[in-house]
């Protein structure tokens, strides 16, 4: 983690000398000692933060590896980099899925940082009855790609080693009639509803006895009756979120927040 300064929204920082970060795509080539990065990345790193040969890099795979090293050749298109060390992070236990019905304008967007940020293992977004959002063909392929950089984003800001895994978006229905029921998943919706129980109590009495948990946030009308009634129906928990009604962002990193702290306790 990068400690002192941060600047140029977190890929330029200090530990000590100067230090740069970017994030393995695909497209990079990674041998043994060397990487170089896509052509993303490295006009990032040469023409946007204007690093240069001797630089210190690290670079993150979004799958628990940081490889630290040295920038040796600064070409805008395909920055390559010597790499000195090899570090791997194990996923944390207790792996968190976010259900995240899709809020209308940049919310989404919001929801994903935080996520990375908050240690979510995946997002599942979802188009429900009462959300503004449809989205399909060319515009939702967009989006997603959007999304995914978003995250990536998160993970050189703040130096994750995970990048969360995101689903392809579905419509409540269909999503739904996919799950499985499993002994060993806490599964939860965030509602008003009069039976609804505080989240941190149901954490407090069931999280030591699961091995995942999935938690589900509805758009800014809410879940229908109807999908209320389908999670209740196959025994997901309702759960409040404190006494006030909170948007749809907020509650996302309201019931992460809170996740985390039970996880660390």
């Amino acid at each position: 983690m990068a400690s002192g300064l941060v600047r140029g929204g977190g890929n330029r920082h200090f530990k000590g000398m100067a230090g740069y970060r970017s994030f393995l795509f695909p497209e990079a080539e990674l041998e043994t000692d060397h990487a170089v990065l896509d052509a993303r990345e490295s006009h990032h790193l040469v023409r946007v933060f204007r690093a240069q040969a001797g630089d210190s890099v690290e670079i993150l795979d979004g799958r628990g590896r940081r490889y630290a090293g040295r920038l040796v050749e600064a070409n805008g298109k395909a920055a390559r980099v010597a790499i000195e060390s090899v570090t791997e992070h194990k996923r944390a236990t207790l792996p968190v899925t976010l259900v995240q019905a899709i809020p209308k304008g940049k919310a989404m967007d919001l929801i994903l940082r935080m996520a990375a940020e908050l240690g979510a293992a995946a997002i599942q977004p979802i188009f429900t009855a009462q959300g503004e959002v449809q989205l399909s063909g060319d515009r939702l392929s967009g989006k997603l790609e959007k999304w995914r950089l978003v995250m990536v984003e998160a993970c050189k800001q703040c130096g994750l080693p995970w990048l969360p895994e995101l689903h392809m978006p579905q419509d409540f229905g269909s999503w739904f009639a996919q799950r499985e029921q499993e002994d060993r998943c806490l599964r939860m919706v965030a509602s008003l509803g009069e039976r609804s129980r505080p989240l941190q109590a149901v954490l407090r009495e069931r999280s030591n006895r699961v091995e995942a948990i999935e938690i589900a946030v509805g758009p800014e009308g809410d879940f229908s009756a109807a999908e209320y009634a389908a999670f209740g129906g196959v025994g997901w928990e309702a759960v409040r979120l404190g006494a006030n009604v909170l948007r749809a962002e907020t509650a996302s990193a309201y019931v992460l927040s809170v996740i985390d702290q039970a996880k660390q306790a």
